[in-house]
């Protein structure tokens, strides 16, 4: 690792990628239609639901049976729940990179899609914040840090947004049409709704994402900005954050005293997403849903991305307690 990538250079292109992650999450919920968001019915609250309930409960039962008929260590145990929180959440900006890569985001399925990853994500959150009531583990941290979350939501849109807008506004109206967007600025604001993100305990991008969400997709502003951020961002930055999370993955660690262990979790995973699969499928056939859009949403439901990678990476620098069998876990989820 030293001989192919030194601690000064790892520092600098750890930096780079960071910032790339940020940015290209902003630039994705830039391109998200902000009004599909409130328009989440019924039915995708059923589908969301469906989705993360039954692999976290099935997922958690199983390591509980094998637990008890074959036994398992502690530290596998821990690693291998976090695994399975971690697999049986659908990353709202990971299904709306999924979708817009295919073209879909704005379709009909494209929106359903969205509104169950955000009813998914929803729950997870909801899931942490009553175990964390439960162990009475920092109870009135995790309630200030929801608070202080939802407060950023509303500056980030009722104050930073009509910031934007307005400079757009004004800057169109005393210059050439040609450059209307207040590029700098904006950068300002990302740069103060992400480091807030990052000190309310949640990860930089966060506060990126959700500022590009609020918003205006269509020109000048959002196309403008995505056509200046897109290449070095997500064609040049984001490469390199996932080199670096890779380089930060030993598979050689995983020895021969470890392998009855990666066998356990792989089949504990794989149930995980098997269950996954198949409760939000059976849940949007219940919705009435076409048989090929309910296969086709079980998939995006199922997908994992660069926020299961980050996630990683911050339990890893958290010092979350991580078996060396646990790696090929992490590495599935």
């Amino acid at each position: 690792m030293n001989m192919f990538l030194p601690a000064g250079g790892k520092i600098i292109i750890q930096t780079l990628s960071n910032v790339g992650f940020v940015i290209h999450l902003f630039l994705l919920g830039l391109k998200i239609d902000g009004s599909i968001i409130r328009k989440a019915g019924s039915k995708a609250i059923l589908i969301g639901t469906a989705s993360y309930a039954f692999p976290f409960s099935l997922g958690n039962l199983t390591i509980m049976f094998i637990s008890k008929t074959m036994g398992l260590p502690s530290d596998v145990i821990s690693c291998t729940s976090s695994a399975i929180s971690l697999s049986s959440m659908t990353s709202f900006p990971v299904t709306t990179t999924v979708l817009a890569e295919l073209n879909i985001l704005n379709s009909e399925l494209g929106r359903l899609a969205t509104h169950c990853s955000m009813v998914c994500e929803v729950c997870s959150w909801f899931v942490a914040l009553a175990f964390n009531l439960y162990t009475r583990d920092r109870t009135m941290t995790s309630l200030y840090a929801l608070s202080m979350i939802i407060g950023l939501l509303l500056v980030i849109y009722f104050v930073f947004r009509p910031i934007i807008v307005w400079l757009t506004q004004r800057k169109s109206k005393t210059m050439d049409k040609k450059d209307v967007v207040p590029f700098f600025p904006v950068l300002l604001l990302l740069s103060i709704a992400s480091l807030s993100g990052e000190a309310m305990g949640v990860h930089a991008a966060f506060g990126a994402f959700w500022l590009g969400v609020s918003l205006p997709d269509g020109p000048p502003l959002g196309t403008e900005l995505a056509a200046k951020l897109e290449m070095f961002a997500s064609n040049l930055f984001l490469p390199c954050f996932i080199a670096i999370s890779g380089l930060q993955t030993n598979f050689f660690e995983i020895t021969e005293s470890h392998e009855h262990h990666v066998v356990m979790i792989e089949i504990i995973l794989l149930i995980t997403y098997g269950c996954k699969f198949l409760g939000t499928a059976a849940a949007s056939a219940y919705c009435q849903t076409q048989i090929g859009d309910a296969l086709c949403l079980a998939f995006l439901m199922c997908c994992q991305g660069i926020i299961e990678v980050y996630t990683t990476i911050v339990w890893k620098d958290a010092q979350v307690k991580i078996n060396r069998g646990c790696l090929i876990c992490f590495f599935f989820s």
